[in-house]
């Protein structure tokens, strides 16, 4: 039996100096038949003195009984439960005395048998405010917190006691009996009457891990020794970092401003302040939020607020709610609903100014609630933007980091420190701790919810500080913008901020409607287009591993998504580009899931198998390569190998077939698969003829398992999931101004990066619906940013293009070709072509099929110019010399030298400036232009041309939309926009009134800028009406 050991011997001059005639006892030889008032306290571990000598001991007579002074007999064989009881009691005292003395002095360290528990951490140990403190002054703190506990001092004392580690001997075993030792260590303790006295004590090793306990055997010689691993119980998490620790103390600095409203009556009364004596100020409003991952799920139905705050001013100072406290915190977690609902009067008010950072999250969560916010007056985060465009690269846009950076601050501010924004992870972050007791990298935060419980006036001040922050970031970049010309049309308009009341706030606001419409979702249609995805992708992957198993026979168990089997399959023996001398191995074993079962007989199937990979190809060409310097595997680099094989000559296998849609297959002639467009140069490499051509098709069904890949877990899965739409299936993702040239920009889900049109295999848009009685209307600028460009530049030919219509690209590639103009001109081919009824064909075939090459070229360089592209770039993507795409630049600046001249002033203007401008007169700022190198000056160059063209496209889009939410007819007809997608507007209203509905669309997006168009050309606009947005394209 294991026994607990028992407390180190009285020193014998003690023993010696008291001869039982006094009538009480020393302090450190207590009765055991007597309950002192030490034994019947359960909470003394960091409680008050302790009556006893910590050095006080107790022993076993070997004569089987002895005296205690006047207190009686204790007989060691009949009271062996009293002699525990005692020994117990004594040691555990004298173990948690040592921890309390350590408590008091601080120096309490973080092992195994110590109070896990540093005082610093405890914000009562700054300068934070103490909750008897807080009660002393009553009404001044207005509200009772009812989340903490009254008996502050008994609360101590419990919780320092929870925290400390059981004494030693309740590790080994609650089991305890009587040392009877036969061996081991001894120790002769000389006794007041001569009694002889035996200790042992356990041997307990430096780590404290292994605890090595005597076992007595009382009828034989023998003794027996067991050891017990005993795992050390380590706290989950590390003790704060100084950094937290600071923190923490600056944090704990405003909690004298801040009151806190937890009830009903309470928030009546402030809410009367709000909407009476202080209306007239600027509310900055900040909400947290419990129950959302706010990485994956849209706010709109998702979240519960768990509390918010609001910090209000003016221009001559903070409101004051009474005692000096300016911001008002108010929980709503546990049952505070009502306490929640009292505040509608404020948030539903028009006139009442509200300022948020990131407003269309906090909209959203308190909607959820049933409260409709009015009284947008700005969002920090837009103003920021619209102050500072290249801050995304700088210091970001979060309230962190905006208000802790001197330069956005600097207009309000002398000391930030106190009113910057600090984020979660600096207070309330703390790192995991590993098995050993050592600290991990990973740190990680305690739900919201119970940090709000547990560390509650902590968590007041920082979800307080972010209102707080908010107010000042707003007065702040106000008056930065208020300092800032706004030039329209090279004439002043007045500051920056009028920019922002004229535009950029109705439109916030009109982005968090988008929102909260969304966009419904067929997700049948989705459940059966994923089947067929899944299918083909199968039947491509097993085409490619059946064409590379003839090569190398594992490679028909390989992992097809695997990067390193597929460079092992084509690149084995290339060298490291970084790492001379150092090259990919000719063969390589992996291990892949044994799907197929394969086992050794008689042994249990195993989940993996180990397969062998060896190169199947050599010398094969490589221009791209990973960062590490091995050879690219990318979709780019395999489709360069591949060459262009059309779709449905992919799932063609080997000897001619094609699957059908059972799985049996069809003989197709040997003359199909040979007028397919040009191959790789994996045609070569394979040795051309029949293995050159099954190579190709086997690496383009490769590529067409990426592809569907991609389109099913970036698109078709996605759009199914629940966390990113709402229970009456429309999908809710976040719109938001956060480009650098003012671009829309979508997320949860990104409904702005559909495929393109003529790559939705899946008719994937087939699934964006209109609800039952209505329709989509779908609206779309033609070449807008072209005719952007045309405006900026006033170029006489693209104006004169555009003003004759047609085809553009055609009439390019015409202007910069002299044989396509002389076939123009003798009419052996048509620039466009209008049937007439009765007419099936044109007479002579047009001119985007006679010279597709050379319109495609003329395409490509119309947009490339309009971005800055160079002709290095165009070399690259043509694939020809920087000469020959130099030489075809040349053909198209020579009838556009408007546009040449333009791009140097620009490139000159950002130079001097460090900043261009777009049509309505935003700005785009290169701070590092005047220190930047040679590679990237080109960059910013290149940004100086496309800024304004992108940028202004964004504006044109902008005020279109406006106008749409402008117009009253519409509203009167019940159409609303859903969704804005780059130059393309989405719209839903009632099918009876589609044609009427799309009728002035078109006219509000032709004239965007209230009514008219300022622009040199027209702008068109295509727009068809239908159930889903695949069919109104």
């Amino acid at each position: 039996m294991a026994v607990a050991p028992p407390l180190p011997p009285a020193p014998a001059r003690q023993l010696r100096r008291w001869k039982g005639s006094s009538p009480r006892p020393p302090p450190w030889l207590s009765s055991p038949f007597r309950r002192t008032r030490y034994l019947s306290r359960p909470a003394f571990a960091a409680g008050g003195r302790q009556d006893y000598s910590p050095s006080s001991g107790m022993g076993v007579s070997k004569t089987g009984a002895f005296r205690l002074g006047l207190y009686g007999n204790l007989n060691v064989q009949s009271s062996v439960q009293e002699w525990v009881d005692e020994t117990k009691r004594l040691f555990f005292l004298r173990t948690t005395n040592s921890v309390r003395n350590n408590i008091t002095n601080g120096t309490t360290p973080l092992r195994v048998g110590n109070l896990r528990h540093d005082p610093s951490e405890d914000i009562r140990s700054s300068n934070y405010p103490s909750l008897y403190n807080q009660r002393e002054r009553g009404p001044s703190n207005s509200i009772v917190n009812r989340h903490v506990d009254t008996d502050l001092a008994k609360h101590r004392v419990m919780y320092q006691s929870a925290h400390a580690v059981p004494a030693p001997f309740s590790v080994v075993n609650n089991d305890i009996k009587p040392l009877n030792m036969l061996d081991g260590s001894k120790e002769e303790i000389p006794w007041h009457d001569s009694v002889t006295m035996e200790s042992s004590l356990p041997k307990v090793s430096k780590s404290e891990k292994t605890l090595v306990v005597d076992k007595a055997i009382p009828d034989k010689k023998e003794h027996k020794r067991i050891t017990r691993k005993v795992t050390p119980n380590f706290p989950d998490k590390a003790s704060l970092s100084t950094e937290s620790k600071n923190a923490r103390k600056l944090l704990a600095t405003i909690y004298d401003k801040v009151l806190v409203v937890d009830n009903v009556e309470s928030a009546r009364s402030v809410v009367k302040l709000l909407t009476t004596k202080y209306k007239g100020f600027i509310h900055a409003c900040d909400t947290e939020v419990a129950n959302i991952d706010v990485k994956e799920e849209t706010p709109v139905g998702h979240g519960e607020v768990i509390c918010f705050s609001i910090c209000s001013g003016n221009s001559d100072g903070e409101a004051d709610f009474g005692n000096g406290k300016t911001c008002i915190w108010v929980d709503v977690l546990d049952g505070g609903r009502d306490v929640l609902m009292e505040f509608a009067p404020f948030f539903e008010d028009p006139f009442i100014k509200k300022v948020w950072h990131n407003y269309s999250f906090d909209i959203h969560v308190i909607e959820n609630c049933g409260i409709k916010v009015a009284g947008f007056h700005a969002d920090t985060m837009h103003l920021a933007r619209l102050w500072d465009s290249s801050r995304r690269t700088d210091g970001g846009y979060s309230l962190e980091g905006l208000t802790n950076d001197y330069r956005v601050m600097d207009a309000v501010l002398k000391d930030i420190p106190k009113t910057g924004k600090v984020s979660m992870k600096t207070i309330f972050g703390r790192k995991k701790v590993r098995k050993d007791g050592s600290e991990g990298k990973t740190i990680s935060i305690e739900p919201v919810e119970k940090l709000q419980r547990e560390d509650r006036e902590l968590w007041i001040c920082y979800s307080s500080l972010d209102s707080m922050s908010t107010l000042k970031l707003y007065e702040s970049l106000k008056n930065k913008l208020e300092a800032k010309e706004w030039i329209f049309d090279d004439c002043p308009r007045g500051t920056m901020y009028d920019f922002y009341e004229e535009y950029w706030r109705p439109f916030g606001a009109l982005l968090v409607k988008m929102e909260t419409e969304g966009v419904l979702v067929d997700r049948a249609y989705l459940s059966e287009i994923e089947k067929a995805a899944v299918t083909e992708r199968e039947l491509a992957a097993d085409k490619f591993r059946k064409w590379a198993s003839k090569h190398c026979p594992d490679a028909k168990y390989m992992n097809v998504n695997s990067d390193n089997q597929i460079r092992q399959l084509f690149f084995g023996g290339i060298e490291n580009r970084n790492k001379r001398g150092e090259t990919w191995p000719q063969s390589k074993t992996f291990k892949v899931p044994n799907d197929e079962g394969i086992a050794t007989e008689g042994k249990k199937t195993p989940k993996s198998r180990t397969i062998k990979l060896f190169t199947i190809v050599e010398d094969l060409k490589i221009d791209m390569f990973t960062p590490t310097g091995w050879p690219s595997v990318s979709g780019d680099v395999l489709r360069s190998l591949a060459g262009k094989i059309p779709t449905d000559h992919i799932y063609k296998i080997d000897d001619g077939q094609e699957f059908d849609e059972d799985g049996s297959s069809l003989e197709l002639p040997e003359q199909d698969i040979e007028d397919t467009s040009p191959y790789g140069t994996a045609y070569e490499a394979f040795g051309g003829g029949k293995k050159g051509r099954e190579a190709c098709h086997a690496i383009a069904a490769l590529c067409e398992v990426f592809s569907i890949d991609k389109l099913i877990s970036g698109f078709i899965v996605p759009l199914q999931g629940d966390r990113i739409s709402c229970k009456e299936g429309r999908i809710h993702c976040s719109l938001n101004i956060n480009t650098e040239t003012g671009r829309l920009s979508a997320r949860t889900p990104n409904l702005q990066n559909q495929p393109a049109l003529e790559k939705d295999r899946y008719k994937i848009r087939h699934a964006f619906v209109a609800a039952p009685g209505n329709t989509l209307i779908v609206a779309d600028y033609g070449q807008l940013e072209l005719r952007i460009l045309a405006h900026l530049t006033n170029c006489k030919s693209m104006l004169e293009a555009f003003k004759a219509g047609g085809d553009f690209h055609s009439r390019t590639a015409m202007n910069m070709y002299q044989h396509v103009r002389d076939a123009v001109e003798e009419k052996k081919v048509l620039l466009e072509w209008h049937p007439q009824p009765g007419q099936d064909k044109p007479p002579v075939p047009l001119l985007k099929d006679a010279f597709g090459a050379e319109r495609r070229k003329a395409k490509m360089l119309n947009f490339s110019i309009a971005y800055g592209k160079t002709a290095v770039g165009l070399s690259w993507d043509w694939k020809v010399s920087v000469r020959e795409a130099r030489d075809t630049l040349k053909l198209w600046y020579r009838d556009r030298k408007e546009v040449s001249a333009w791009q140097k002033k620009q490139k000159a203007f950002a130079l001097e400036k460090c900043e261009v401008y777009t049509l309505l007169g935003r700005s785009r700022q290169f701070p590092n232009m005047t220190h930047a190198g040679p590679g990237q000056k080109g960059h910013v160059e290149r940004a100086a041309i496309n800024a304004p063209v992108q940028g202004s496209a964004a504006d044109v889009a902008m005020c279109a939309m406006l106008e749409i939410e402008r117009n009253a007819r519409l509203k009167e007809l019940g159409w609303r926009l859903l969704l804005q997608v780059h130059d393309e507007v989405i719209l839903e209203g009632p099918t009876e009134s589609a044609e009427e509905a799309k009728t002035i669309v078109v006219e509000c997006m032709s004239k965007p800028f209230y009514g008219t168009n300022i622009l040199k050309v027209d702008l068109a606009v295509d727009a068809k009406y239908a159930k889903s947005w695949y069919a109104a394209k």
